[in-house]
């Protein structure tokens, strides 16, 4: 029996994504560690490079590039569960959105459209991959909430 390219990237994403989840080592631990690194194409400026990124949250990721260049990018138009949130669903939730959100982009070609940057320096952006929003993709899933002014507490 064969597996499509895209069944055995899924398998082979499952297998790394279970290595590389670090559930808490004390029961008083509030947080688990999630960090994993996928592969995608970055395109800026009609031209596109390999990159690896740095998956750690629902809302945002770490662009590596050719030359130990390192941009962090958080998605403008979204609004993410914490996962060092007071409630167990919260957690829970912002493991999904992590999940998901390296699941669209692990060998995706993607662009950004940064809208500015935060007080630590790192670029709001829209992301688009294949011209589609990927804060609006998580939010028709659910798994994040379209940004809004004021935070809507998730627990």
């Amino acid at each position: 029996m064969e597996r499509s390219h895209s069944d055995l990237a899924a398998a082979v994403f499952t297998a790394l994504l279970s290595i590389a989840v670090i559930a808490p080592t004390e029961a008083a631990a509030r947080t688990a560690n999630i960090w994993f690194s996928v592969h995608a194409t970055y395109c800026e400026n009609s031209t596109c490079e390999p990159v690896t990124l740095q998956i750690s949250a629902g809302d945002n990721f770490i662009i590596s590039k050719w030359g130990n260049h390192r941009e962090t990018i958080r998605i403008v138009n979204i609004d993410a569960p914490n996962h060092r949130a007071r409630c167990v669903g919260e957690r829970e939730s912002a493991e999904r959105a992590t999940v998901r959100l390296g699941q669209l982009l692990t060998g995706s070609t993607f662009t950004t459209a940064r809208v500015s940057t935060d007080r630590r320096g790192n670029s709001i952006a829209f992301v688009s991959i294949n011209r589609r929003d990927l804060g609006h993709q998580l939010a028709r899933e659910q798994l994040v909430w379209p940004w809004e002014p004021k935070h809507r507490p998730w627990c």
